[in-house]
């Protein structure tokens, strides 16, 4: 047997034994040691890389491509140990009488994503939020999107291993930091409240979610009773009670419905109680869609990816510190300007920042409508690489290497960007409707302290309308299982809107393949969607 040390930056060591030939990725999985993998482990990311000290040398490797062969330390990034954010909780002064923690009664609002899970912590009689945080969910070690841990759910204990990722490495930890924050124990939670999409829900209960990746694609629930959070591994007060917000589909989940229960137009009214026709676009590892009005709403999702997340980009990462945000390139010298998060040393791109950076190398001219780099331009081009474009150079980057975006990336986003605006119009066109008929766009979703609307309207992301029907709106989904917590009569209407929203399938549509395939250009291949953008 050989003897491997996972250490890992700002954490304890973990050590295991294992035999020649054995994976270390899966060696981390079942040691509960975090190492992203985005591609479940195929070697096709680049994302799992970790440092492997043997014989007083240090060499960089792929976990998901390395095996065992004698005793060695691992070195996890600080990056991975922290789930993708190590900041503490915020937290807001305590509104008990007495001046004390535990006098009242209280509850937990949570968000899983796929990416990413937020949660809060609320006085109950007050509705206060006393703390809020934001992590990494542990279920990136299994793939970065839901298809990939659902494949992951069906071998030998996949189901109690992806249950796992979520209950025990991800919800424990963050609830417990809340509490800690606060000074309030756990078994003074009375209530929790969950938004998450289909396969999330199925995850977290257990339950085998493959039938949502088979025909007829359905899911094997809809609608969960509630029940007592100790039932799956989560011990708060002993009459606590857990409730799920209604999925609508096999893609669209409760995240949307709580979403949509949540979400307000600038006006201050709710899309689902007024006239207006208002556009909802939840941004993130998937793409969920909701139009409509007080009559009717319409859902879909869009197989966007994981790029919004910054997956499927070479240096993509997650909307943390030392993230590219925001990118303006100079159209004379080609130098990039960039807003970094917290105003760390630069690590990679996030999402807001992947659509700014393409935005900006198509409006300067370094990119074609192809995504394709231009043969005549050749500056702040590594010259080993002509199909890339450098942000940061090694010496004034976090990692010590350059941040760049490849035609790779770029082509990965085109798909992901085409794959939402495709979706947009298969809700619209149908129904008889154009770009022109929405009132107002509300964008959710955890890519960043928000995304450049013009930029995002110039790359054929977002339909062509005035800047001033957009707003930008947050985690609508965590706002929402705030309301069902805070209020019983949230959590009827959270379920009224569920069982009224129509789910469109988009994979049944015949014509949204050829939606899909125009809008995977820069900005469109319709010129009459976005006259003004050549």
């Amino acid at each position: 047997m050989r003897k491997i040390i996972f250490e890992i930056e700002g954490g304890e060591d973990v050590t295991v034994f294992a035999a020649d030939g054995d994976n270390v990725l899966e060696l981390a999985r079942t040691a509960n040691v975090p190492i992203d993998a985005p591609c479940s482990g195929n070697g096709t990311c680049g994302k799992c890389l970790v440092k492997v000290q043997k014989n007083n040398t240090e060499t960089e490797q792929l976990a998901c491509q390395t095996v065992v062969t004698d005793d060695v330390k691992i070195i996890i990034p600080k990056s991975f140990a922290s789930n993708g954010d190590d900041s503490p909780c915020s937290v807001t002064s305590l509104s008990n009488e007495d001046g004390s923690p535990g006098s009242l009664t209280y509850g937990a609002a949570i968000d899983i994503g796929t990416t990413t899970v937020s949660a809060m912590l609320v006085d109950l009689k007050t509705g206060t939020v006393l703390a809020k945080k934001t992590v990494g969910n542990a279920q990136i070690s299994y793939g970065a999107d839901v298809i990939n841990r659902i494949i992951e759910q069906q071998k030998a204990d996949g189901i109690k291993k992806l249950q796992n990722a979520i209950v025990v490495q991800t919800l424990l930890p963050l609830i417990e930091s809340l509490c800690t924050a606060t000074g309030i124990s756990r078994d003074k939670i009375k209530r929790l409240t969950v938004a998450a999409n289909t396969t999330m829900n199925h995850l977290l209960l257990g339950v085998d979610a493959n039938s949502i990746r088979i025909e007829p694609y359905q899911p094997a629930f809809l609608e969960f009773e509630p029940q007592n959070p100790a039932s799956i591994g989560i011990n708060l007060a002993p009459d606590a009670k857990m409730i799920l917000a209604p999925n609508i589909g096999s893609y669209v989940g409760g995240d949307i419905t709580a979403g949509v229960l949540a979400a307000k137009t600038p006006s201050g009214k709710n899309i689902w109680n007024r006239p207006e026709m208002t556009l909802l676009i939840d941004l993130g590892t998937n793409g969920e869609i909701v139009f409509g009005n007080e009559e009717f709403l319409m859902a879909c999702a869009c197989s966007a990816g994981p790029a919004f997340e910054g997956g499927d980009i070479s240096c993509g990462m997650r909307a943390a510190s030392g993230a590219i945000e925001a990118c303006c390139i100079n159209k004379d010298t080609l130098e990039p300007t960039l807003k970094i998060i917290n105003d760390d040393k630069p690590s990679g791109l996030c999402g807001s920042g992947i659509i700014d950076v393409v935005a900006e190398l198509f409006r300067v001219g370094v990119i074609d409508g192809k995504g394709r780099f231009r043969k005549s331009c050749h500056e702040n081009r590594p010259p080993d690489n002509p199909g890339s474009y450098v942000l940061v150079y090694a010496e004034n980057s976090a990692t010590g290497k350059d941040i760049s975006i490849t035609e790779t990336d770029i082509d990965n986003f085109i798909r992901a960007k085409g794959a939402i605006f495709s979706g947009i119009m298969s809700l619209l066109t149908p129904l008889g409707f154009t770009p022109a008929d929405i009132d107002d766009v509300l964008i959710a979703g955890g890519i960043g302290s928000g995304i450049n609307i013009k930029n995002a309207i110039s790359i054929g992301m977002l339909p062509n309308l005035p800047e001033e029907k957009y707003s930008y709106i947050g985690n609508s989904a965590l706002d929402g299982a705030y309301e069902m917590l805070i209020s019983e009569e949230a959590e009827e209407k959270v379920t009224e809107i569920a069982r009224n929203m129509t789910y469109i399938d988009l994979s049944t549509e015949p014509d949204y393949m050829n939606e899909f395939i125009a809008a995977c250009f820069l900005p469109h291949t319709n010129e009459t969607l976005f006259p003004s953008m050549r």
